[in-house]
């Protein structure tokens, strides 16, 4: 495997520089020769608590910036991030990377977050290098470096957190058209260096294995007649959850993945699965619909990306219409749901889906938003029986409906705002019908807010208000909350200082307890010239006891502050 890793990264180089070499600069002397722009910041934090112990070092800093050098058209934005914080993680917070780019080349180097397909490399961060082309139609792409880091036990707290063995990984692409036809494949090769334990974790040694994953992804759409369009993508991803595993490859009935075993790292702990997704529409002037299916197999994973929600299939079709005067806009989605594919659960869950947004403008001032989904769930046994308590079958639907009216005058402007959301989860299994003493499970959900704000252009100032109530109601316990918050900001003549206050009181009620929790803020910022600027912050929060957030403890006060200065350079 590592041969193959060298000859894919000895061909993407040569590739790359023999395209750079036939680059055209016959327009260089038009270039600027150097410019170099951005900012840099530097941040002091203060934090301090009264009544628990303290959740954040009382004193911190981080330094950041964004500097772009730019060389005879070559673009070359860098990041950097250096915080205190490295002291006492085991994944630092100190990041820094660039992705030169002139004209379709872009080379990447450092920390960089790179997608080059849903399935395969999806925005995970990773350390290392690579570059993306795109002369024309034609894309290639490819990345390779650490996407984790080994962690270790914290010095400082003596604890450990979620553990991980170093990871690297090589991601590649290739593809061809337009952003109406085209085809796009992508690979991705990960693995875990069971190396990298420290030994004062080997005692984990048990409980964490080394792993590796290869996905093979594919994109694809085609537009036919200016109007109607296929779309599909796919990949199949291959999994080896021991590295280490001394099962031998006889006891893998799958014949594929021992023909499979001289290419990639395939022991008696692989499994390959499928993930597909594939649609079919017409886009017409004000008007479109669109079919979709999706279908990914529980248990598909790619290291490349962060997170997958797996056993799920799907079929939903979804109209939307736009009025040609813009002032009538609804989207709607509708379809059915199950889990459970390779029917390895006891019972298999099947759901009805279904969501809109409707949006209006009634009048010239008055507008009306209006969104609804709802979501059935029925779970049916298979093979096994379960008790009926332990049945799913229920219904979750949630309304919200949000007025908005505004009134422009030479001298003010006025927005009031008002926002109502309701939802209910409703259980029909009949085992609580049939059983009175066993509280129900129907739970009923509400939230209403009302906002109102004012500003006076020209004195540069605005105020805002706004009242908020939250009930949560079953037949095992009952919550409500309800709020009250007021701000304000004002910049100065010169608009060279600005300033602004908040603060909200939220009182809340649960089975009895109550709970009053106050937040309050001051901000203030400077503009030295046009390359210099300070901002200064305070936080201040109140909690008195029975709230949700101590549960019961005692009341404890938190103060966080933040003293920034900022420097913005172009030359």
């Amino acid at each position: 495997m590592k041969k193959f890793v060298y000859i894919v990264m000895f061909i993407g180089l040569g590739l790359s520089l023999g395209q750079l070499a036939a680059q055209d600069f016959t327009n260089i002397a038009q270039q600027k020769p150097v410019a170099f722009n951005g900012h840099v910041s530097v941040r002091g934090l203060y934090y301090n608590a009264s009544g628990i112990p303290n959740r954040m070092d009382p004193y911190n800093y981080v330094l950041s910036g964004s500097p772009t050098l730019s060389i005879y058209g070559w673009t070359i934005p860098t990041s950097f991030t250096f915080s205190k914080q490295e002291r006492n993680f085991q994944q630092p917070f100190n990041q820094y990377g660039l992705s030169p780019t002139y004209k379709w080349l872009t080379l990447h180097a450092g920390y960089r977050n790179v997608t080059f397909s849903p399935y395969t490399l999806a925005g995970h961060t990773m350390l290392g290098g690579g570059f993306e082309i795109n002369p024309g139609k034609l894309r290639i792409g490819m990345m390779y470096g650490r996407l984790n880091r080994a962690t270790v036990i914290d010095t400082t707290s003596m604890s450990l957190v979620p553990y991980s063995f170093s990871r690297k990984g090589l991601a590649a692409k290739i593809g061809y058209g337009s952003a109406t036809n085209y085809i796009d494949l992508s690979f991705l090769h990960a693995r875990d260096d069971s190396t990298s334990m420290p030994g004062d974790l080997a005692i984990f040694e048990n409980q964490i294995k080394p792993a590796a994953n290869s996905v093979l992804a594919y994109a694809t759409k085609f537009t036919l007649f200016k109007r109607f369009f296929v779309e599909s993508d796919g990949a199949i991803s291959l999994l080896t959850r021991d590295l280490n595993s001394t099962l031998t490859l006889d006891s893998i009935p799958d014949k594929t993945l021992r023909n499979l075993a001289g290419l990639l790292d395939i022991n008696g702990s692989s499994e390959w699965f499928l993930a597909f997704n594939a649609g079919v529409g017409y886009q017409g002037k004000n008007y479109a619909i669109k079919t979709n299916y999706r279908r990914i197999e529980p248990g598909f994973t790619s290291m490349g990306a962060y997170f997958f929600n797996n056993d799920i299939e799907n079929l939903t079709i979804s109209p939307s219409y736009n009025h040609p005067s813009g002032k009538f806009r609804a989207n709607v989605s509708f379809g059915l749901e199950q889990d459970n594919i390779r029917l390895q659960k006891e019972a298999t869950s099947r759901r009805v889906i279904a969501s809109g947004l409707i949006s209006g403008e009634l009048t010239s001032q008055l507008g009306l938003d209006v969104n609804f989904n709802n979501f059935s769930n029925n779970q049916r046994p298979n093979t096994l029986r379960f008790a009926d308590s332990l049945k799913i079958v229920q219904t979750t639907r949630t309304i919200g409906i949000m007025p908005r009216y505004s009134l422009q005058q030479t001298d003010k402007i006025q927005i009031f705002l008002l926002s109502a959301n309701i939802s209910s989860m409703n259980d029909y299994n009949s085992y609580f019908d049939n059983n009175p003493d066993v509280p129900s499970r129907d739970i009923t959900t509400s939230q209403y807010l009302l906002n109102y704000t004012i500003s006076f252009p020209q004195k540069r100032l605005s105020l805002s208000s706004s009242l908020s109530y939250t009930n949560l109601n079953s037949e095992a316990m009952t919550n409500s909350y309800r709020g009250i918050t007021l701000g304000a900001n004002y910049a100065f003549a010169n608009n060279k200082l600005t300033t602004g206050i908040n603060s909200s009181i939220m009182q809340g009620k649960s089975q009895g307890n109550k709970s009053l929790i106050f937040n309050g803020s001051a901000n203030i910022g400077y503009t030295i010239n046009k390359w210099q600027s300070l901002r200064a912050m305070m936080y201040f929060t109140k909690n008195n006891p029975g709230s949700a957030i101590t549960g019961g403890s005692p009341s404890f006060s938190e103060t966080r502050g933040e003293l920034a200065y900022q420097f913005n350079f172009g030359l």
